[in-house]
């Protein structure tokens, strides 16, 4: 839509194509790295989600949710066992209620919340590994009924906040405040008898109904600064003032609707999808204005946000931070993002097709945050040729050539191997079938089909080998602007 838009900067600065290559703040195109194979989900399960039960840097492991299971892998890729067989845990979500999870870390627990299903906990327990939880509340709202489900929550203050009820879709209910105890976010009481009257105190548990949400209900809740909401119409913030049953009111901060598809929180900003999920925007907190103001992330790149988005999460990466967004046709695009100086890089990162001649997808995304001396990481789970496959992406610049475990090596899905000996063959069943790319010892190797068995040998001899999926990686500039009276595009 701004070809010919001479006079506009993002002309001078824009590509036409620009894929599986990550634009840098510094105005730079540098090639994504590879994604790293860590396990196989399997070839019999056709949907999976997963999510980063993040308990600390020692006590961080992958949950992944699929038909009526939860499974869960340490960082490494290995399932974690219990008594010597894989630890499984049987729910009650399926296959479709799998995006419309909520789930929040709170204090090294994972809350859970799902408008057909009681809201529940997964705790990390000495045995079993994993303990699931449906959770029974107290008070004047128990969440225990059909169409009493919360769809979405937030904690903020000491106080769990809950709503987006069937019943109530425009309601948000907060617990009640800690006391000498500790937490009561299971405790729902908003008054008690003292001395024979029917009391409020400033720890009570409380709720809220809007009822000027123009009919669109609650489709998320988060907490940055403020709790902000997000509704099919609007989005709303607190009043700022600490949450009371007196005090708390909600306010329309901007006129602009939200999809249901999750928010994030990335440094003082809110980042959320909008109506239908076919815009990125970004918000944050304005001391002029005394509320939240917004930009759209995505208007020069709508073209690429058709299918709708699915998901999102951000990364703090070597060429800074990448929003990673997951569409709903499983397509996967990455915003290079300097919010300071306003710039804004898309791309496209199409990961190829497999033997079967289908287009290898995504089917979800979270983030591993990262350390003092690691950035942060991407978690994928892709779809390749007709099997599931679970797999992490690090956005790092290589110092030196020097090829091991750790490099970024170009590939897709790829892994290491090592021969003390030196070999011309490699062992990769996972890749079973399948045309794949390779670098051995640091030098390109032809892209080879693998026996069904996972045997692949090469007219070589080496000792280390990173082999996986080819990346195709494009850019094409816009057509230049020459010097003339009036414009020259298309001149020769």
């Amino acid at each position: 839509m701004l070809e010919g838009r001479l006079d506009s900067v993002k002309y001078q600065t824009g590509l036409r194509l620009c894929q599986n290559v990550l634009p840098t703040i510094y105005g730079a195109l540098v090639k994504r790295p590879g994604t790293r194979y860590l396990a196989s989900v399997g070839s019999l399960i056709t949907k999976a989600r997963i999510v980063l039960f993040d308990g600390g840097d020692d006590n961080r492991y992958i949950v992944e949710f699929t038909n009526n299971r939860m499974r869960f892998y340490a960082m490494d890729g290995s399932l974690v066992l219990h008594s010597g067989s894989t630890h499984e845990i049987a729910t009650t979500y399926t296959d479709a209620q799998l995006d419309d999870l909520s789930c929040v870390m709170n204090k090294g627990v994972l809350y859970i919340v799902h408008p057909s299903h009681k809201p529940a906990k997964l705790e990390k327990t000495p045995t079993p590994p994993f303990t699931l939880t449906e959770l029974t509340f107290t008070g004047g709202m128990t969440f225990s009924e059909a169409g009493d489900y919360p769809s979405t929550q937030a904690f903020k203050g000491g106080r769990w906040y809950l709503a987006g009820t069937t019943n109530n879709p425009n309601t948000i209910y907060a617990s009640r405040s800690p006391d000498e105890t500790g937490d009561r976010f299971l405790n729902f009481t908003f008054s008690e008898s003292i001395d024979n009257v029917e009391t409020v105190l400033p720890d009570h548990a409380f709720f809220l109904q809007e009822t000027d949400m123009h009919g669109s209900r609650i489709n998320w809740m988060i907490n940055q600064k403020r709790i902000i909401v997000g509704a099919g119409r609007s989005i709303w913030m607190d009043s700022g003032e600490m949450a009371t049953p007196s005090t708390f009111d909600m306010n329309v901060t901007l006129n602009t609707g939200a999809s249901k598809v999750r928010p994030q929180a990335y440094q003082g900003f809110v980042i959320y999808a909008g109506t239908g999920g076919k815009t990125l925007n970004i918000i944050q907190y304005s001391q002029d204005s005394g509320g939240y103001v917004g930009t759209e992330l995505s208007m020069t790149a709508r073209h690429l946000l058709t299918a709708g988005i699915k998901e999102f999460t951000v990364t703090e990466t070597q060429i800074g931070a990448v929003i990673w967004v997951l569409l709903e046709n499983g397509s996967l695009l990455s915003c290079s993002l300097d919010i300071g100086n306003s710039v804004i890089g898309w791309a496209r990162h199409p990961l190829g097709y497999g033997q079967d001649q289908n287009e290898m997808v995504v089917q979800s995304i979270d983030v591993v945050p990262g350390s003092e001396d690691e950035y942060d990481k991407l978690l994928l789970v892709v779809r390749r040729s007709g099997a599931l496959f679970l797999e992490s992406l690090s956005i790092t610049i290589p110092d030196t050539l020097l090829q091991d475990s750790a490099s970024p090596a170009y590939i897709d899905c790829h892994s290491y191997h090592y021969s003390v000996a030196g070999t011309d063959n490699v062992n990769v069943p996972y890749l079973g079938g399948e045309m794949v790319d390779a670098i051995a010892d640091q030098a390109v190797l032809p892209v080879q089909e693998v026996s069904p068995l996972g045997d692949v040998t090469y007219d070589r001899t080496f000792m280390r080998i990173n082999i996986g999926f080819p990346i195709e990686a494009k850019v094409t500039i816009l057509r230049p602007e020459l010097p003339s009276n009036g414009t020259s595009i298309g001149k020769r």
